[in-house]
């Protein structure tokens, strides 16, 4: 009964059960200011009230739940417009939501209010590289690794870890020895490096989706088997790629905000291509498209004639089920380019198996069949 006293607001207290616990009070107090649109005047009218709130929202709730707080307070009562502030920025808890808003607003924030919010998009990515290195990195190499495994090579090319591992069943105790039954070895040819290409669209809506890409992208630079070339658009392009190594600097190229041309887009990421049956190229955008539509059609025609790999994010995050052109993603998915959104789970597998040059749509497919059965 306290939980739904809560969720339901002081209006329902005399159906429900009164709140006698202080931090019960304080908690229902800081919901109300925000979620009761008769008060939420109290919170706009002034920093000092907002910086005071925000303070009771983190001391009264769990990490995720203040986020999400945070959230619909920039929704609801215009917290971006106290962006300017810099008691309201030290307060804030970064997240995921909140540096995409600081990047849309950094261009309007003087040098000293830049630092802040560079230091509050420094921990954001920070948070999400420490995240993602290690699932991302194990299942790139380890999948092209595995394409390259020879077996049977001649003894001076045997990977000895591998091959005991694998044999460790043909142990013979009455000889204190294993028998190498299967030897696995790599090839000695230099590997062909895999290109990759992440095709941003930085229009409003995709803010979320552009952070991830942002530090995804900074990981997968640091593979030496991958060459990375990041783009991010609208109706012009930016090549990124000179900033990929610094995640911050990287963020701060985006700009977000303006239209969406993605067949100019295309266009521009098929010149970067060196060799199209090595090249994998991540399309990340909703598909709301404002350019020419016989444009964007002869664009894909020509890339997936070319043998690149191509797949279309609807986009990248944790969110649920996106916004998206509905006749632009059915159009990918019968020229056999898949289109989805990509949880934060699936994603290095994705890349791994995007890279490896597989199948994406029948994997896809697989996912889902797997997901509904759950």
């Amino acid at each position: 009964m306290t939980r739904w006293r809560l969720i339901l607001g002081p209006d329902a207290e005399a159906e429900t059960t009164s709140l006698s616990d202080a931090a019960l009070t304080g908690m229902d107090d800081t919901l109300d200011l925000l979620y009761n649109e008769d008060r939420q005047g109290e919170l706009g009218a002034s920093s000092p009230r907002v910086h005071r709130w925000l303070g009771d929202v983190r001391k009264y709730f769990p990490g995720p739940v203040v986020h999400l707080i945070q959230r619909d307070a920039f929704a609801h009562i215009g917290l971006t417009d106290l962006l300017l502030e810099p008691e309201l920025l030290a307060n804030l808890e970064p997240d995921i939501h909140l540096a995409g808003i600081l990047l849309e607003a950094f261009e309007s924030l003087d040098e000293p209010r830049q630092a802040a919010a560079r230091q509050i998009i420094s921990q954001v990515a920070d948070q999400l590289i420490q995240k993602v290195r290690l699932p991302l990195h194990q299942a790139i190499r380890g999948r092209l690794q595995r394409d390259r495994r020879m077996i049977n090579p001649p003894w001076s090319q045997v990977d000895w870890h591998r091959t005991i591992r694998q044999n460790l069943k043909h142990y013979q105790p009455r000889w204190k020895t294993l028998i190498p039954e299967t030897r696995i070895g790599f090839h000695r040819k230099a590997r062909r490096q895999k290109e990759l290409i992440i095709l941003v669209d930085q229009s409003g809506s995709m803010y979320d989706s552009l952070v991830y890409a942002g530090v995804y992208a900074s990981v997968l630079a640091q593979l030496p088997t991958l060459r990375l070339t990041i783009l991010a658009f609208d109706t012009r392009v930016l090549d990124l790629t000179d900033l990929i190594h610094d995640p911050v600097d990287l963020l701060l190229g985006f700009h977000l905000g303006g239209g969406t041309d993605i067949g100019n887009a295309l266009s521009f990421a098929r010149k970067q291509i060196q060799s199209p049956a090595d090249t994998t190229l991540v399309l990340i955008s909703d598909l709301y498209d404002g350019g020419v539509p016989a444009v964007l059609h002869a664009q894909l025609k020509s890339l997936t004639d070319s043998g690149v790999n191509m797949v279309a994010l609807l986009a990248l995050g944790p969110q649920g089920t996106p916004e998206f052109d509905r006749d632009n993603a059915s159009r990918m998915n019968s020229m056999g380019i898949p289109a989805f959104a990509c949880g934060l789970d699936l994603f290095p597998e994705l890349m791994s198996r995007a890279l490896a040059g597989e199948d994406i749509q029948h994997w896809w497919t697989q996912q889902l069949a797997s997901t509904t059965h759950r």
